[in-house]
């Protein structure tokens, strides 16, 4: 009876092994489609490339921090949408001949149709004279929609 209950044991073992190796497989490669569609999202942010920039984005997706400005006493909460923050690279972005940031770690956790990426990332901003260099976090809340993954929020704050 014992021996019975072991190869019982043992095929229930194997059987489960087995399921969760296709969910892994399957898993692995959804992880490693999200983490290059990440490392495309800063390859195509470091080159400015605005127009191909927001096609990862959903149309009303936003970008929030905490931000002070020169002229405010005290941090705050700020959002942005999509849109607001690409008109506003003149002052940003392309106000400095160096602009670059890469992620150094990506982790990613999917479920069904929505992903949440946390990345530490390292950045540039500047010229040859004056460089200014950082790290900080970037939390994504990704959502794929017709076999396509859009960012619908980013969440940052730099290290500093």
């Amino acid at each position: 009876m014992k021996r019975y209950l072991l190869v019982i044991f043992g095929s229930l073992l194997l059987f489960i092994s087995c399921d969760n190796n296709n969910s892994v497989n399957h898993g692995n490669s959804e992880l490693k489609e999200v983490e290059n569609f990440i490392i495309e999202y800063y390859e195509v942010m470091s080159s400015r490339n605005w127009s191909t920039y927001q096609e990862f984005f959903s149309e009303k997706a936003t970008l929030t921090t905490i931000w002070q400005d020169s002229t405010e006493t005290g941090q705050r909460i700020f959002t942005n949408t999509i849109s607001d923050f690409i008109a506003q690279t003149v002052n940003g972005p392309d106000s400095q001949p160096i602009f670059e940031e890469k992620p150094v770690k990506i982790d990613v956790e999917i479920n069904n149709n929505l992903a949440s990426v946390w990345v530490k990332y390292e950045a540039k901003f500047g010229s040859n004279n004056k460089l200014i260099e950082w790290t900080g976090d970037d939390l994504f809340s990704l959502l794929k929609f017709n076999d396509k993954w859009y960012i619908i929020s980013i969440t940052y704050l730099s290290d500093e």
